[in-house]
């Protein structure tokens, strides 16, 4: 590079990207009446709590076999504040128990391990809950969006800086890390999730087919509209869709001709978007395309079929959010996350 570029200092940092080519694909075979739960975008320890104590009562009520959690399971951002100072006060929303916690436990190395304990924890409720298996898809979505693979990337970054520090500066009173102590590199030996029973921590990005006829997976891409996303998802791969990753809340059927000899026989199809379960005020700095609509997906084995669609919650005129399966309803016991302010009293003209 040229010695007179102002741009000579300049380095990009790499986008972490996988497919499901490199990632798999993972077959899964389930029998008729078994159900399956989806969930993504929980961002735990910012997740939505009041409306997600209602998701594992419907867990708890259902028992499902499989509980899908694709992608965004655990906050990078939580991680972060263990070590970077916030220099940023738009949101000064006060921090939750689990990562003062965390912050309480020692050096970097520490505290790392402590929140990640904490985050494995969530994981193994969510598995309680249901009874059934629990299989994690962490994810490797694009930049604007917090992800598993940044995650990592974050805390053994973070790790070799305050090493080099601590290695200059073995005088100090106190050293923010120890050299000597290694952090995992693996996301379930961070979680502490390896070899616990019902619990498979997949690769990134991979994806979950199951019977033969439905692709779980996370998406790398948006588009405008709900569903147009899993439908172009659809397109590409010609096999039903259930899909995290695009902010919204989507089911649609389809049909296409499959022969028309002796008469017209039809294929079925579907495909479904998730949702988010993070908390909106929380995860105040995404934006307003990324908080399309909350909710996740339920559905059940039937003649060798999947079907189901997704579960959108919704604000009632009481403030409380809610959601309705099968005929039964959900409700917080409360309003959360709402964004209306203190109300602006107009003085009297002096």
């Amino acid at each position: 590079m040229a010695k007179n570029t102002p741009f000579k200092g300049v380095v990009v940092k790499e986008d972490s990207k996988t497919s499901l080519r490199s990632a798999k694909i993972h077959p899964l075979t389930l029998q008729d009446g078994m159900r399956i739960v989806a969930l993504g975008h929980l961002y735990f320890p910012y997740h939505d709590r009041s409306v997600f104590e209602q998701v594992l009562q419907y867990l708890r009520d259902t028992r499902p076999e499989v509980v899908m959690l694709m992608g965004g399971i655990v906050s990078e951002d939580a991680f972060r504040s263990l070590a970077d100072t916030e220099d940023n006060y738009l949101h000064d929303t006060p921090e939750v128990p689990e990562v003062i916690a965390a912050r309480e436990a020692g050096s970097f190395e520490d505290q790392v391990l402590a929140l990640g304990k904490t985050c494995g924890d969530f994981v193994k409720s969510i598995q309680e809950a249901a009874g059934g298996t629990v299989v994690y898809v962490p994810s490797a979505t694009h930049l604007s969006m917090p992800n598993e693979v940044r995650l990592m990337e974050y805390i053994q970054f973070k790790k070799r800086y305050l090493d080099q520090w601590s290695s200059k500066h073995p005088e100090a009173d106190e050293v923010p890390s120890d050299p000597s102590i290694r952090l995992p590199k693996d996301l379930a030996e961070l979680l502490q999730l390896v070899d616990v029973p019902n619990i498979k921590v997949t690769r990134y990005g991979a994806g979950i087919k199951v019977n033969g006829n439905t692709l779980f997976m996370i998406g790398d891409f948006r588009r405008r509209n709900p569903g147009d996303a899993a439908k172009v998802e659809w397109e590409q791969r010609h096999i039903s869709v259930v899909r995290s990753f695009d902010g919204k809340v989507s089911s649609a059927w389809m049909t296409t001709p499959k022969h028309s000899l002796p008469s017209l026989t039809l294929n079925q199809w579907q495909f479904h978007e998730i949702g988010y379960l993070w908390d909106s005020i929380h995860m105040a700095h995404l934006r307003d395309y990324d908080r399309r609509a909350p909710g996740f997906w339920t559905g059940t084995i039937v003649e060798n079929e999947l079907f189901g669609r997704s579960v959108p919650i919704l604000r009632g005129q009481d403030g409380r959010r809610s959601f309705l399966v099968d005929g039964t309803g959900y409700t917080v016991s409360a309003p959360g996350c709402l964004s209306d302010g203190d109300e602006i009293v107009i003085e009297p003209r002096s």
